[in-house]
């Protein structure tokens, strides 16, 4: 009977080993680098419009990105502060290493969320193409052109917002990494 314990004991030792092994944290290839963009702290500033027609208005908005998960995603606190009121959001971005691209999600404090995609145009440009959704139904079409400085310090992004199929400019600004992660 004890060499029957000892046996199954064994076994289950062994067992255990192989499958801590084979779960064992999966570390990101260097392809995921590209998330790194964003980790960090970003003060964003610079002016923005409601409408195609409306007037520019001065909007802050300040980024505090890091990786989550193993180094596989990247977690984006975020502050947008335009015209006396101030939305709080939380995003999730992901890379896809066979398309390329960069995944994300975005909630807001007031019920709206956004979908997109980001593109690598070059080393340092990117199109990020995205739907945001309202608590009541709407939804609004809009895509950003991010450029990077060479030392990923600091960055310029044009956003535009599609309306019956025509596209106008929404904001425009210029960024600095104030904290690298």
């Amino acid at each position: 009977m004890k060499r029957i314990v000892f046996v199954v004991s064994v076994a289950v030792l062994v067992f255990a080993v192989a499958v801590q092994a084979q779960t064992s944290a999966a570390q990101p290839g260097p392809e995921y680098k590209i998330l790194d963009a964003w980790t960090g702290d970003w003060i964003i500033q610079g002016e923005a419009k409601d409408s195609s027609s409306g007037p520019l208005h001065k909007f802050d908005w300040t980024l505090k990105g890091r990786r989550i998960l193993g180094g596989f995603f990247l977690e984006i606190h975020q502050v947008w502060k335009a015209q006396g009121n101030v939305q709080n959001g939380v995003e999730i971005t992901g890379f896809d290493p066979t398309k390329k691209t960069c995944m994300t999600h975005i909630f807001f404090d007031d019920g709206s969320w956004i979908i997109s995609t980001q593109t690598l145009i070059n080393e340092r440009t990117r199109i990020e193409n995205g739907t945001t959704y309202y608590p009541d139904g709407k939804f609004m079409k809009w895509r950003c052109t991010w450029d990077f400085s060479s030392d990923w310090m600091s960055l310029s992004v044009k956003g535009e917002v599609e309306a019956d199929g025509k596209w106008w400019t929404s904001f425009e600004a210029k960024g600095v990494k104030t904290q690298a992660k």
